[in-house]
């Protein structure tokens, strides 16, 4: 079945005659995904119990989902759509502006541009692993995932993968604002052969955050490594997400050659806020 037609089953429930029922339903199994993990989700007897939670007739869940099957790919929908934006970190992009506003001076020279550059990956990738693996959304997300990818071809798995990349792009759009920002006032720009398009790059530097938060669940000494190297006011301690970070923007942007310090110094000190909005991001996480 084409895509479009795959997507067209639960968004006809979400505005039929049994929406609001769905929409309670939905609600608490989500919530429990949250507590419980995806194995909500397989159990019969667990939608038995949410349906009875919800106050909705057997009756009525069975005219929403005819199967079970069918309840398991809504709610797996479902997550995708909810989830995802638990990765837009926004209290570390909050917190890397509020550090560029504290060191304003080093934005005039390419040796200090590069410092600051080096001090915010340093610390807000760190940061960033720690508040997005500890999310539950995000687990969820990525369970969902590699969940998915097991299950044999239908509609409904169909409708799952398109839900997960439609939220996909929506979290890379909201990236791609957040760094084409800070590059810019940083004086870094991506290096001529991306042609501009920052969602290569957006992917890169997720998947670093991500895999590392999944290699984690085993090796956990490995990824909390931290290691000593030489900078501009003596060692640093670099942690392994810091230096795997490093990598691929190194691998991506370059310095800008007609950046204008004085220009980014003003915008910073007004306040400019160049941050996902809460529109972009309801959680405010």
């Amino acid at each position: 079945m084409p895509s479009g037609d795959a997507q067209a089953q639960p968004v006809a429930r979400a505005i039929g005659p049994h929406a609001e029922d769905r929409t309670r339903i939905l609600t608490i199994a989500t919530n429990r995904v949250g507590t419980s993990g995806l194995d909500v989700g397989f159990e019969r007897s667990a939608l038995e119990e949410i349906v009875r939670q919800a106050q909705v007739s057997p009756r009525t869940a069975q005219r929403i989902w005819p199967t079970h099957d069918d309840f398991v790919y809504d709610l797996f929908s479902e997550i995708a759509n909810q989830t995802r934006r638990d990765l837009t970190d926004t209290e570390t992009l909050v917190a890397t502006w509020g550090f560029l506003s504290s060191r304003l001076n080093d934005l005039r020279s390419p040796e200090g541009r590069r410092s600051i550059m080096l001090d915010v990956v340093r610390t807000a990738a760190e940061q960033n692993l720690e508040e997005v693996t500890q999310s539950l959304g995000w687990r969820s997300y990525a369970s969902l995932a590699l969940t998915i990818l097991s299950r044999p071809d239908s509609p409904g798995r169909a409708s799952v993968l398109a839900a997960l990349r439609n939220s996909e792009l929506v979290f890379i759009d909201t990236m791609e604002m957040f760094y084409r920002n800070i590059l810019a006032t940083v004086g870094y720009r991506l290096k001529e052969e991306f042609h501009n398009d920052y969602h290569p790059f957006v992917v890169a530097t997720a998947a670093v955050v991500e895999g590392l938060g999944i290699t984690r669940t085993t090796v956990p000494e490995i990824v909390h490594s931290h290691f000593q190297r030489p900078g501009e006011t003596g060692q640093n301690s670099w942690s392994l997400v810091s230096l795997a970070f490093v990598g691929v923007i190194e691998a991506f942007v370059e310095p800008d050659p007609d950046y204008e310090p004085e220009e980014a110094i003003a915008r910073l000190s007004g306040g400019v806020d160049v941050t996902p909005s809460p529109a972009e991001n309801p959680q405010g996480y």
